[in-house]
């Protein structure tokens, strides 16, 4: 073995190596908690397409989803309403759905990590104003539809801010 690479030497190495990649990660972690991500940004510097109470939102989507996605999807909207719930999906997506009377049947607002302490002091009941981007229906009400199942489901506005 080479006496310059004797085993200390590889051990401080492999150590150094591991360090500066945890470090890193952390680095990583700590920015996406602490930067608004893109997506957010670029949403919210947007112009709003249109201001809608929640229960107008749900009940168009509802009466004829096509009709709805053709005027929503993709569009910047400011939406209001009472929020339902409060909580966070399968992949820890934080979220508020606000209008409704039941279940799926409101307009679900998600959240990026970065906007999450916003909703922090939020509680149900509370009349809220969210701006994002309207992305459609669940796809729990669209799995139901195609097998013959009448079902409602929550539309979905993401990269979400309080107004």
């Amino acid at each position: 073995m080479n006496k310059f690479l004797n085993r200390d030497t590889i051990s401080f190495i492999i150590l150094t190596v591991f360090l500066v990649l945890a470090a890193e990660i952390v680095l990583n972690i700590l920015f996406i908690i602490t930067e608004p991500d893109v997506d957010t940004q670029r949403t919210q510097s947007q112009d709003i397409s249109f201001t809608v109470s929640a229960n107008k939102l749900s009940k168009e989507y509802n009466d004829n989803e096509v009709a709805a996605d053709r005027k929503y999807d993709g569009k910047i909207v400011i939406v209001s309403g009472e929020i339902h719930s409060i909580g966070k999906d399968i992949t820890d997506d934080a979220y508020i759905v606000i209008g409704g009377s039941g279940f799926l049947d409101g307009v679900q607002c998600f959240f990026t990590v970065s906007e999450q302490a916003s909703i922090f002091r939020l509680s149900k009941g509370q009349h809220v104003k969210v701006k994002g981007e309207v992305r459609g229906k669940t796809i729990i009400e669209e799995m139901l539809s195609l097998m013959g199942v009448k079902a409602y489901g929550n539309v979905l506005v993401r990269n979400c801010r309080l107004q």
